[in-house]
């Protein structure tokens, strides 16, 4: 089956979103970080390039974009 064929099934579910980098970067954080981390994303306050930049601060970088992504369920990892 080709692509466009793939497409016109009834049974085609898109992939949702790029590769999502947050389950690599929580599968190596410690388990504050971890648990921080999910404190702030759980925040409807809290700016995702400010957890960016936080999580960059504790030596694991993390582009905003991806941290916004994972926040609205638009990742793989949420499909």
């Amino acid at each position: 089956m080709d692509s466009l064929e793939s497409l016109a099934s009834p049974d085609y579910r898109p992939r949702r979103g790029p590769t999502c980098s947050v389950p690599a970067i929580l599968a190596t954080a410690d388990d504050d970080t971890v648990a921080l981390f999910t404190a702030a994303m759980a925040n409807p306050h809290a700016p995702g390039t400010e957890i960016a930049r936080a999580m960059g601060e504790r030596g694991y970088p993390i582009p905003a974009n991806t941290v916004q992504r994972h926040r609205r369920g638009e990742c793989r990892c949420n499909a």
